[in-house]
């Protein structure tokens, strides 16, 4: 590729960096839409093009995660998912190879220029406004609660004897204790608690390997996994089985616990679907198919007579193996497989160290099975939670294919609210502000009522849909959703 009026000449992909002092070549739209292919990879920041093609594996977040942005502006994305860009801006220097032409728009496609600049100035406004800095005393209260809980579950069991009543309380406040663990974990995942990215970094290690325990991608073994492996349990497609590539605690992003597992794991999975919400192949949380259809999968395997299982009673079956199992089955296998076939000795140890604490607490009461039957009690009251909370502000919205929308149109689309008030901002983990969490991933969620009348107002001005539902009504619409879909797959199967 060469300069503009150029295409095929000049400079490959493979040809290295524009050398110091030397103009740089410029490139129109047309030319760096040929470059999203694997292996050869660019990508525009700040109208500046970068050839990351040998760079992704070597990516912090996975080469997934930066590939999704292939022949794309990723400027928002960029700013997004780091915090110190003055330190990110070194790794980009090598990579650089050119520059928009002067004529070209900042954004390929037809994308809403006016739109993409007034929602960089609101994130400006809330830098200026201080909504990334975090309350040290937020987060310490919410460590302290949590701690607080496991504390007086095991008290309950101590003082009363492990009776059905007791162990009825205690399995309620051990499963609200991980699910604050979830919470707590993703918001350091995100990069949202300490300044440093290392510090998050190293107490989400600790918060999802001993206080929840679940298992983070790190390195090449991610791609040796999904070979392996090649699909989760209950017959649900593995991200793993997606990676081709690297994957590694990216300092920014995530949504698990204190419960033994692993941060690698879930950042891997996570920051893809922030990158590309609700958009197959790119977001593991959408790629469900077989096992369930959403949005537009439900035509498609309509009109290909898939029938692998009774779709249009999706919204039935969804209550037999969704809440009750995600976590209990197909968290907890496909993480501890994860380990063990990726050899990912650190979080191994984390997770060994999550199950001694609880059942050498619990086994003296119970006996081994007792103290079985409670994890598992705790786990599918936990898995409940996950499966409502995190999915009723994202199932009911768009969910297809790549449309390359800007960030703003993208996250609004795949994303809506819940009403807020105090109970539902701690059951929630503020989750209920998801369009907010969405836009600015690094943004301490303390900080999402305040912001939260910016993006409104921004909304408004540009006609696009801030939804807020009210919780009840968030939950049923995922049943609906599921129901919507089931019916236009058989609508599709039997006329299509």
């Amino acid at each position: 590729m060469g300069g503009v009026g150029e295409p095929g000449a000049g400079r490959g992909p493979r040809e290295g960096p524009v050398r110091p002092g030397a103009p740089l070549p410029t490139y129109r739209w047309e030319q760096i839409r040929q470059h999203d292919l694997p292996g050869d990879k660019w990508l525009v920041i700040e109208r500046r093009v970068y050839d990351i093609s040998r760079w992704a594996q070597r990516h912090p977040g996975g080469s997934r995660l930066i590939g999704h942005h292939g022949a794309e502006d990723a400027t928002d994305a960029f700013h997004a998912f780091h915090q110190d860009l003055g330190f990110v801006r070194k790794f980009l220097q090598p990579l650089l190879i050119g520059e928009l032409a002067p004529e070209e728009p900042g954004q390929d496609g037809a994308q809403n220029a006016q739109l993409i600049q007034d929602f960089r100035a609101l994130r400006q406004a809330a830098e200026d406004m201080k909504l990334f800095e975090a309350s040290p005393a937020f987060f310490a209260l919410l460590l302290g609660h949590i701690l607080a809980m496991e504390v007086l579950a095991w008290l309950l069991i101590c003082l009363l004897g492990p009776g059905w009543v007791p162990s009825t309380l205690a399995a309620l406040i051990l499963a609200i204790s991980q699910a604050q663990s979830w919470c707590l974990q993703h918001d350091l995942g995100h990069a949202s608690v300490f300044r440093k990215s290392w510090w998050n970094h190293v107490a989400q290690q600790f918060v999802m390997g001993q206080l929840k325990v679940r298992v983070v991608v790190g390195g090449q073994p991610g791609a040796e996994w999904g070979a392996r492996v090649g699909g989760a349990a209950l017959g649900l497609p593995s991200m793993w089985a997606q990676s081709g590539g690297r994957a590694r605690p990216y300092p920014t992003e995530p949504l698990p616990p204190p419960q033994g597992f692993s941060a690698h794991w879930w950042n891997f999975r996570h920051f893809q679907h922030h990158a590309k919400p609700n958009v197959f192949h790119k977001d593991p949380d959408v790629t469900v198919a077989p096992v369930f259809l959403l949005g537009e999968s439900s035509v498609e395997y309509g009109k290909r007579k898939r029938r692998y299982l009774p779709y249009n009673h999706q919204h039935l079956y969804f209550f037999l193996i969704g809440p009750p199992l995600l976590t209990l089955v197909n968290f907890e296998v496909e993480n501890l497989a994860y380990m063990l076939v990726c050899m990912q000795w650190a979080d191994l140890l984390w997770a060994a160290s999550f199950y001694a604490r609880f059942f050498l607490s619990y086994v003296p009461f119970y006996g081994v099975s007792g103290a079985l039957l409670l994890f598992v009690a705790v786990r599918v009251l936990e898995s409940h939670w996950f499966v409502w909370i995190t999915q009723m502000n994202h199932i009911p919205k768009e969910i297809g294919h790549e449309k390359h929308r800007d960030w703003a149109s993208s996250q609004l689309a795949a994303t809506c609210n819940v009403e807020p008030s105090f109970f539902i901002d701690w059951f929630s983990g503020h989750l209920n502000f998801q369009i907010e969490h969405h836009l600015f991933p690094t943004m301490p969620r303390h900080n999402y009522r305040r912001v939260a009348p910016l993006v409104q107002a921004l909304c408004a001005k540009h006609g696009l849909s801030y939804e807020v539902k009210p919780f009840l009504t968030a939950l049923v619409d995922i049943v609906r959703s599921l129901k919507k879909s089931g019916d236009t797959w058989l609508d599709a199967y039997l006329h299509q």
